[in-house]
């Protein structure tokens, strides 16, 4: 009996540390699986680095060029592989790039990285760039169609705005583009507004050619710039994203929350945690370059040739700010509050994620209950250490005008200051350090 007791004592003393040793496990893996901040280098030189990175043809994918034709990514130690401005890269191919390892970084729409969820977990949305407005069923202007908002104009409620401006659609085909990102915003209309169209995919580029050949009466395309030169030659806007976020029911709970689109940075987990500083470096650039095109625009005239190479566009440097203002305006370093801040917010990063991972489900591209927003969503943690950083150099900033310093100190104070004049917070705090000790 002493025997059993003890054996039995043994079996269920085994069994709770073989289950303390897995939650262990599981934790260790959770843990691991999400952005794990490093400490700023010592000394006060700037680490070089080069990224793989990639961008794809849309407005708001490719404003990365300005900060390099700038010099600005050089001013934090990074350039680009391949030299000088990365991999001009598509929709059909930038995840799997990523994914593999060949690009570090890339421009995305991170949704588009949600079904690799299957297999992997290595695909991570570090950082938001702009709220995607452009969303929207464009008619040939040959119809003559009334729009949502002449409906709405006229004093129709929301569904009946809907229901009249989508029904000339009835039985017609629908030009879609392939991204999957854009299947619940034409889902949603369809059946809201029983419109019953049907959907023809077709990438952006060919769609344009059809469009401005007339042989074709309905677009959604997924590019920006294609929808601002589309309404720029009259196509006939009948309903956008914005109509619907303005007009259609509200709420976290709201069926319009997975049709929120919010552009941004997906990176490569295996790099993005052995690369944090270079990351933050990165980030600083673009809320640089987003920071300097809303006090001047004319800084698009640098961005417009490339995207022209990319989306077989025509636009010049006021063609892609007024398709920014328009239709994707971004979002500075401080406005990423409400990604992360404001949880009642339909953009906040779990309301939108959330309802995207349920959408995906119901498809059946995820499996129920794998995935989270934040398995996937890095980009809180990575810009609240940059806020961080930024009360630091505040503080430290404030003693040091201050102070009585030598002239390689007041040097180092001085370039620290220029950091963070240009949202390098951490080589702001770096530098600034230096100069304290």
């Amino acid at each position: 009996m002493r025997i059993r007791t003890c054996l039995k004592s043994y079996t269920l003393g085994s069994l709770a540390l073989a289950a303390m040793l897995a939650l262990s496990a599981a934790a260790s893996a959770e843990t691991a699986d999400r952005f794990q901040p490093a400490a700023p280098e010592p000394g006060a030189d700037i680490p070089a680095a080069t990224i793989k990175f990639g961008m794809r043809p849309y407005a708001d994918n490719t404003f990365y060029i300005i900060g390099m034709k700038k010099g600005w990514f050089d001013d934090v130690g990074i350039k680009f592989d391949p030299a000088p401005y990365g991999l001009k890269a598509n929709d059909s191919n930038v995840t799997t790039l990523l994914l593999n390892g060949q690009l570090d970084i890339i421009s995305e729409f991170c949704p588009l990285m949600l079904p690799t969820y299957k297999d992997a977990n290595k695909l991570k949305c570090i950082a938001f760039t702009d709220n995607f407005l452009a969303n929207a069923i464009l008619a040939n202007p040959a119809l003559k169609l009334k729009t949502f908002k002449d409906y709405v104009g006229e004093g129709k409620n929301y569904e009946g705005a809907l229901k009249a401006a989508l029904a000339p659609m009835k039985g017609k085909t629908l030009v879609g583009a392939p991204e999957l990102s854009d299947r619940a915003f034409e889902e949603y209309v369809d059946k809201t507004a029983d419109a019953g169209f049907k959907l023809q995919v077709l990438d952006d580029a060919k769609s344009l050619v059809l469009a401005k050949a007339g042989r074709e009466d309905f677009v959604n395309p997924e590019g920006a710039p294609i929808v601002y030169t589309l309404r720029q030659a009259g196509w006939t806007n009948l309903v956008d994203i914005d109509d619907l976020i303005k007009h259609g029911p509200g709420g976290v709970d709201s069926p319009i929350e997975p049709l929120i689109g919010i552009v941004g940075i997906g990176g490569n987990s295996d790099y993005i945690n052995s690369h944090q500083n270079t990351v933050l470096r990165f980030l600083s650039v673009v809320w640089r370059v987003i920071d300097a095109t809303k006090k001047d625009a004319s800084l698009y005239d640098l961005q417009a040739p490339y995207l022209n190479s990319m989306a077989g566009t025509s636009l010049d440097g006021k063609g892609v700010a007024d398709t920014v203002a328009i239709l994707h305006p971004f979002t500075t370093f401080e406005d990423n509050k409400q990604y992360y801040d404001d949880k009642a917010s339909t953009t906040y990063y779990a309301n939108v994620w959330n309802a995207v991972i349920k959408n995906f489900e119901e498809h059946s591209i995820l499996p129920a209950g794998k995935v989270t927003s934040d398995d996937v969503v890095w980009g809180g943690p990575i810009w609240r250490q940059m806020v961080e950083y930024r009360t630091k150099s505040d503080n430290l900033l404030k003693k040091l005008s201050g102070a009585t310093l030598t002239p390689e100190k007041q040097q180092l104070a001085e370039k620290a200051k220029s950091f963070y004049a240009n949202f390098d917070f951490l080589d702001a705090y770096r530098l600034a350090l230096a100069a304290s000790s």
